[in-house]
């Protein structure tokens, strides 16, 4: 099952973004966004938490979507006549 999952550092110490994108790309895993501080990847959530348990001071997420708002303005009340 191939998911999107959010990468993040969770420690001050920890290590750079791009040596931890090289692991998961190593394993096989699609680098989908890059932050200095957050990753969004896809790929196999078993191969994903195997390469992120190893590596002290980041931590994953399922990724969350939210839907945008309607944007449409509409009557409240009709014109009285």
């Amino acid at each position: 099952m191939t998911d999107r999952v959010v990468v993040y550092s969770s420690g001050a110490n920890s290590e750079a973004s791009g040596t931890v994108a090289d692991r998961l790309r190593a394993s096989g895993v699609q680098i989908v966004e890059e932050q200095p501080k957050m990753i969004l990847v896809k790929g196999a959530s078993a191969a994903i938490k195997k390469v992120v348990d190893k590596i002290p001071g980041w931590d994953l997420t399922a990724e969350e979507t939210v839907e945008a708002p309607p944007t449409r303005e509409r009557v409240l009340k009709p014109p009285s006549e």
